[in-house]
């Protein structure tokens, strides 16, 4: 492949000189070939990630204490939204049968769900952390991690503005079903979902259909978009203080992470590969950081304490379903970098 480069020096005077620039069919920018290895290495990654914010848990606790935690997701949106064109997000219309079931089940169901396994520990404590969960709203970070996966990451996008919407409505009256009261800001969550989720994916697409660089800024923003995800564990892994008790803990919300799992793939099913990955992964991940909140208003600090645990859970499942979804799909073409000749 042959490249012309132009390049002039003005100060002295000379005229444009022209360079020619070979480069091997198939080459591709560096970048991508780190991004191909992030993608390829990147459950091990997830895993040390998590493992070095439990063991070293000072720097991670500072860094939230600034709320890095909220400005890692933004990152994280930002480059999902980097990956798709206003037109790409039109394309939402034909969800809407489909969001009109996911919506009113999810709803219902994952409540259930989580009251279920709640069952599994002792203390009223405990047990409303777990079934917090089940009120949440989808986890911010899916919008991100769909997109990742290769599916529909505006459809995850609007179950997730949905779903707090649902979750600022009804976690009350659910709540109160359940013999307790929150005192959740509602704006708060709505402010936060602005913030973190629309205004990054917004701007990112905003970028993308613009295209001022022609897509040579897309290995970046994969690189980016990994290594977001990749800080967001160790930022969290870093808030958990484990003990030995919390074993029957876990084993409850492994209970409901898998019951999400379950239920997202039922209601995904005729969907699209897109559509469904869409659905399964804000289906199964609530955001557990809006449920720490909502746990520990209705029922008291020490039922945050499982959602912690709960939110290295989904993000660990979530990273680890971007790792299957690459290793099925082939790898991204490599991007021009200017005119063939000969």
């Amino acid at each position: 492949m042959f490249i012309l480069c132009h390049n002039r020096d003005t100060t002295a005077g000379y005229a444009p000189v022209v360079k020619l620039v070979v480069r091997r069919p198939g080459q591709r920018p560096p970048l991508a070939g780190l991004a191909d290895s992030l993608d390829r290495f990147l459950l091990p990654l997830v895993l040390i990630s998590a493992a070095a914010g439990v063991s070293f848990p000072g720097p991670g606790r500072r860094a939230d204490a600034a709320d890095a935690i909220l400005v890692t997701l933004a990152v994280l949106v930002f480059c999902t939204g980097a990956a798709m064109t206003f037109s790409e997000m039109g394309a939402i219309r034909t969800a809407a049968r489909r969001l009109a079931v996911v919506l009113p089940v999810t709803t219902v169901g994952l409540p259930v769900i989580a009251w279920l396994a709640s069952r599994l520990v002792s203390g009223v404590a405990l047990r409303g952390g777990i079934l917090s969960a089940g009120l949440a709203p989808a986890e911010v970070a899916s919008v991100a991690l769909t997109g990742l996966a290769g599916g529909d990451a505006v459809l995850a996008a609007v179950l997730l503005a949905t779903s707090t919407l649902l979750t600022v409505l009804l976690a009350g009256p659910i709540l109160s079903i359940a013999g307790a009261h929150s005192s959740a800001s509602a704006l708060g969550l709505l402010s936060t979902l602005a913030l973190v989720v629309a205004l990054p994916l917004v701007a990112g697409s905003a970028m993308r259909s613009v295209d001022p660089f022609g897509g040579r800024e897309q290995p970046a923003v994969r690189v980016l978009g990994t290594a977001s995800l990749l800080v967001l564990l160790w930022e969290v892994a870093s808030q958990l203080q484990l003990r030995a008790s919390d074993a029957r803990v876990l084993l409850a919300l492994l209970a409901y992470l898998a019951g999400g799992v379950i239920l997202g793939w039922l209601l995904a099913i005729g969907a699209p590969p897109a559509q469904r990955t869409a659905i399964v992964l804000p289906t199964a991940m609530r955001d557990f950081a809006v449920a720490a909140g909502i746990a520990a208003s209705a029922f008291g600090a020490a039922a945050a304490a499982p959602l912690g645990i709960y939110g290295l859970l989904v993000l660990i499942f979530g990273a680890a379903a971007v790792y299957a979804a690459r290793r099925r799909r082939p790898r991204p073409d490599a991007i021009p970098a200017g005119p063939e000749s000969g």
